[in-house]
């Protein structure tokens, strides 16, 4: 009989302790070591990242595209009249590693950014008529001024922010500022009309430009893990 009851007993404490596991393991948490999310700021990006090391190192693809234009800007040179039409087109993809390197929230971003666009354009017309020496012309045919700045393709990446590529919990916010490190643009100048000659100025327009080597980026990211 004692043989039975003890045999009854640590059939129970073994069973006891198994559940207890399995109860401890359907209450831990998750860990996830994906997510998608999607950043608004210096445009609008979408992106997948991976947990490399938890609560260090994540790694990160995203694409990013900022398409926007601002047409008859009023702009007074020289006394005259200007209406000037600005345009940005900027497509990239980057590869970016995050790096925490307090286990917190905090971030020290570093990649690559690979860009199949990257044009600044301002294309300038005169308002009105214009009169050079005693001769009149109209805003038609006084001409015009279009200059495109191009930055190269590929450019490293540095920034800081805060939160997490893969956030702990199933959805997470995070703020990234930084920026690329491009080459000097390539300018481009084209006058027509009165002001044709200005386009003689284009290497200087360069050279003015030289230093203009920074792309900045800024961004508020939304992101599900899983």
């Amino acid at each position: 009989m004692k043989k039975i009851i003890t045999t009854i007993m640590l059939s129970m404490l073994i069973y006891g302790n198994q559940y207890a596991q399995e109860e401890m393991n359907e209450d831990a948490p998750k860990v996830r070591k994906n997510a998608i999310g999607v950043s608004f700021g210096t445009g609008l990006g979408f992106d997948y990242s991976r947990a490399l090391k938890k609560d260090k190192l994540y790694v990160t693809a995203s694409y990013n595209t900022l398409v926007y234009s601002i047409d008859g800007i009023e702009q007074e040179v020289s006394g005259e009249d200007l209406l000037v039409d600005t345009s940005l087109d900027f497509n990239n993809i980057d590869l970016k590693l995050s790096y925490h390197p307090f286990s917190n929230a905090f971030k020290i971003v570093g990649g690559i950014g690979f860009f199949s666009s990257n044009n600044l354009n301002i294309f300038t017309t005169f308002k009105e008529n214009i009169t050079v020496g005693e001769v009149e012309f109209t805003a038609e045919d006084s001409g015009n001024l279009d200059i495109d700045f191009n930055w190269s393709k590929t450019a490293p990446y540095i920034g800081l922010g805060f939160g997490r590529a893969v956030p702990i919990k199933r959805l997470g916010f995070a703020f990234d500022f930084g920026t690329y490190v491009s080459s000097s643009p390539e300018i481009t100048l084209d006058a027509t009309g009165v002001i044709e000659q200005t386009a003689d100025q284009q290497s200087l327009l360069n050279e003015s430009f030289e230093s203009f080597k920074f792309i900045p980026y800024g961004s508020f990211r939304l992101s599900y893990s899983f």
